[in-house]
């Protein structure tokens, strides 16, 4: 005997549940939908632990789903914005950042952490790596610096500059600007609470290159409106990102495996109004194709179940 066990469920997080697979699909739906570990296990009929464990394995399967197929991506521009929410204790801060591209609202990555330029650098260079042409876009973000500072090192060209005479050190590495990319900043004033101005800064390329974008998005003004609506709509999906909530993730390892969960089930299995494409000859009454982020950006032609979702092994793409 060789001792190994075999099952079609083997690398999905149906593999050694140890419940069936009706309340692996429950507990993932009640989750996605806003409801805490809690109250989950209480509409689903099991423990908390029980719903955090289940939680965590989804969660890293949705991780490797999404950097197997998140990949090649053809973007012309991006949003960038980090979300405020807690891990531990009311005192304990931590920062969801994201990146999404406005054209399909595709999450294309996610990062977890203090808000520095650590993470900021973290969640840009591992953006980039799954873009087919990442020194063509324009990136939209708001004032926080770190964007800035850190937008030529990413998406511009390095080059070594010439030394004055022969002795010496090389110059450190520099960057230069394609005239493809654009970093557009917009910047918000406040008093108090309260946003009383809104100013928009082009902080790297050329007004003709953002003007070319914004007439490509149908946008008359430079904003971060897809990541802002997206904010929202992680917090309505995510009950650690809640606010004015005790549901926040006491451990962070299950803030780190829902934000995963919540990104794969909003690109893949969720669809969304503006998306949606009318179709050429109507089926019956359906007069619109009903689409999600990945069916918009081209990675799949379908809406995926939950179930078909979660049933994908580890390793096996799902792009069409």
């Amino acid at each position: 005997m060789c001792s190994a066990e075999f099952s079609e469920l083997k690398g999905t997080p149906y593999w050694n549940a140890r419940c069936s697979q009706d309340t692996v699909d429950a507990v993932v739906e009640h989750v996605t939908h806003g409801n805490s570990f809690v109250t989950t296990g209480h509409l689903v009929g099991c423990h908390r632990t029980t719903v955090a464990r289940i939680v965590g394995v989804a969660g890293t399967h949705a991780r490797h789903l999404h950097d197997l197929n998140a990949r090649d991506l053809k973007v012309t521009s991006i949003q960038a914005d980090e979300r405020y929410g807690f891990v531990g204790r009311k005192k304990e801060a931590v920062w969801d950042a994201t990146v999404i591209d406005p054209s399909s609202k595709f999450l294309i990555q996610g990062k977890i952490g203090e808000r520095t330029a650590a993470l900021t650098h973290s969640l840009l260079m591992h953006a980039r790596a799954r873009l087919t042409d990442p020194h063509g876009l324009v990136l939209f973000t708001d004032g926080f610096l770190s964007y800035q500072t850190l937008f030529p090192e990413v998406f511009g060209r390095p080059y070594r500059p010439a030394r004055q005479g022969s002795r010496g050190r090389f110059p450190k590495t520099a960057y230069r600007i394609p005239r493809s990319a654009a970093h557009v900043r917009i910047i918000k004033e406040y008093s108090g609470k309260r946003v009383v101005n809104v100013r928009t800064e082009i902080a790297a390329g050329t007004q003709v290159r953002v003007n070319e974008e914004l007439q490509r998005l149908g946008y008359h003004n430079p904003n971060t409106s897809a990541v802002e609506r997206q904010n929202a709509t992680a917090r309505r999906m995510n009950p650690h990102l809640a606010r004015k909530s005790l549901a926040f993730a006491r451990l962070r390892i299950h803030r780190e495996s829902l934000a995963h969960l919540v990104q794969g089930i909003y690109n893949w299995c969720r669809v969304q109004r503006g998306l949606r494409r009318q179709l050429d000859v109507p089926k019956g009454r359906q007069l619109y194709l009903q689409r999600t982020p990945a069916m918009t950006i081209g990675l799949t032609n379908h809406v995926w179940k939950v179930r078909d979702w979660l049933s994908q092994p580890q390793g096996v793409s799902c792009r069409a």
